[in-house]
């Protein structure tokens, strides 16, 4: 089958499967191609989120300052630090501008009473929250022009609980049915439910999503906190880690929200990696980035603990997270169902030995509420070695050295395979071991590869005596055919890891220090 086709038959499915709206699929066949990438809109609820931006304008002054940083200046102005909402150019159409914790909440005051109001702050928002107006139609106001800057749509944190200066004389359904109204009317798309008085009440958090559902169809509401609410959710959030170890724990809690659930009838299921974005690729997960373009140390001239450039450098790894949700346009994430989920027995520990804390670490992840314990100078997570949906786990050969990276794969319900290797951390060390990698992908001709290899050997069920392979960075526009630069052994194609390194960096922004990313397909001669 020619690739077009199989990629527009694969948006049907999408349609079918039920990520991805019907009138974003009319948009979707009438759209050409980027090389080998569909250029629509993707259909996963991906999103960026404010949290870290906020963070680094207060140069890490606490939560109470990041708070008080989330203000229409900041989101839509010019000035210094400021436009938010011009990040990501190349993917902006693929991502839900989500603005965090306190859009909704008085800057002065006692702001207590308004946890919850999902009504946008006349002082955070002075150009559209007006007293002229109804809320929903200023909510509607900075949607348009949010995505007049290119986004998909906007959303916002929504605290856990009916604020106690607008719950008089409602019930608590008649409640969040009038904010899930505003939503619908005004094109707001996410409702990111995070901590407050019902932060693990299942019932409530059912509730929203079914509110959501009968009043909003288009509005997507993501929970976390309480596992249990899963298979009742479209979208459950992995939560909060440090970019230290980001890696191990989010592995770690994949495998608790991945492997025990399977979403019910009518519910997306979906599990938001944060912003791990190739193992949200890799595992079919969505995405909730936190990184952001603002690299190098904080506006005082301090380094920047929530990306330390000591370790993983994050702001400088944004065609990552172009890569990664241009995947989601060939391979949407796909809802939770344990009986398809595979993890590794074996177990890999990550530490990292602290020396100046206050620029490696944010110092809240040591309060008692974070759980997140350090021994003396150390903090450590294990984890799996891998996590599989819906095809074998891979199998991993380790390095010179006996060490092996985190690795995650998927086949995707339209067919397309994934593959993510994934760094280690060790005592200051931040590293992949090359290895070889070998899956089984069955009858699959379109696959996303991310990460550093030495080989990854891809066992199919296709006769490869007469075919073609071509590949592209996920970032880039370029098809280039590596037919000549792999080895094919009948049902077997073996890809040395200097070509996934050359091709899926291929087309890298210059000073970008992401790691590789690229899709490959296999076609007919």
């Amino acid at each position: 089958m020619n690739y077009r086709k199989f990629i527009l038959k694969s948006i049907i499915s999408i349609v079918l499967y039920g990520t991805m709206g019907i009138s974003c699929f009319s948009q979707a066949v009438s759209k050409k191609f980027i090389g080998l990438i569909p250029d629509i809109p993707n259909p996963s609820p991906d999103y960026y989120c404010t949290w870290q931006i906020q963070q680094y304008f207060t140069s890490d002054g606490g939560s109470a300052l990041q708070r008080a940083n989330l203000i229409e200046a900041n989101i839509l102005g010019n000035g210094k630090y400021q436009g938010w909402a011009n990040f990501y150019p190349k993917v902006r159409k693929d991502l839900i501008f989500v603005m965090d914790d306190s859009w909704d909440i008085p800057l002065s005051g006692d702001t207590k009473d308004y946890f919850g109001s999902l009504i946008l702050n006349c002082e955070r928002f002075p150009g559209y929250a007006k007293k002229s107006i109804s809320n929903q139609q200023a909510l509607k106001r900075l949607n348009n022009d949010v995505k007049r800057k290119g986004w998909k749509a906007l959303g916002g944190w929504v605290c856990a609980q009916e604020a106690n200066n607008f719950i008089k004389g409602k019930t608590q359904k008649g409640y969040w049915t009038e904010r899930a109204k505003w939503a619908n009317y005004a094109g707001f798309a996410y409702w990111k439910v995070d901590w407050g008085k019902h932060i693990y009440d299942y019932k409530f958090r059912k509730l929203l999503t079914d509110i959501a559902h009968q009043y909003a169809p288009n509005l997507i509401v993501e929970h976390a906190q309480n596992d249990n609410v899963i298979p009742v959710s479209d979208v459950f959030r992995t939560y909060d880690v440090p970019a230290i170890l980001s890696i191990p724990m989010t592995m770690k809690k994949l495998k608790n929200t991945l492997a025990p659930y399977t979403c019910e009838a009518n519910y997306k299921g979906l599990i938001c990696a944060e912003d791990e974005a190739y193992i949200a690729a890799g595992l079919g997960c969505t995405m909730g980035i936190m990184r952001h373009p603002m690299a190098g140390n904080l506006p005082n001239g301090k380094p920047d603990p929530s990306f330390p450039a000591i370790h993983r450098n994050l702001k400088t790894k944004i065609d990552e997270v172009t890569r990664a949700v241009r995947w989601h346009r060939i391979s949407p994430a796909f809802g939770v169902n344990a009986t398809q989920t595979y993890v590794d027995s074996v177990k890999l520990t990550d530490s990292w030995q602290i020396q100046k804390m206050e620029e490696e670490i944010e110092s809240w992840w040591f309060e008692p509420w974070t759980g997140f314990k350090k021994n003396a100078n150390v903090i450590v997570e294990t984890a799996p070695a891998a996590i599989s949906r819906r095809m074998p786990l891979p199998i991993v050969v380790p390095d010179e050295n006996g060490d092996l990276p985190f690795v995650v794969a998927s086949k995707n319900p339209n067919g397309a395979v994934s593959v993510t290797v994934a760094a280690r951390t060790k005592d200051r060390k931040y590293w992949t071991p090359n290895c070889a990698v070998y899956i089984s992908s069955g009858n699959a001709k379109i696959f996303g590869i991310f990460g550093y290899y030495k080989s990854l050997t891809i066992n199919t069920n296709i006769n490869l005596s007469k075919v073609i392979i071509k590949a592209q960075d996920l970032a880039g526009v370029k098809i280039i055919d590596i037919t000549s630069k792999i080895i094919i052994k009948r049902s077997r194609l073996i890809i040395p890891g200097k070509v996934i390194t050359e091709i899926g960096t291929g087309e890298q922004t210059a000073g970008d220090t992401s790691e590789p990313g690229l899709v490959l397909v296999i076609t007919n001669k």
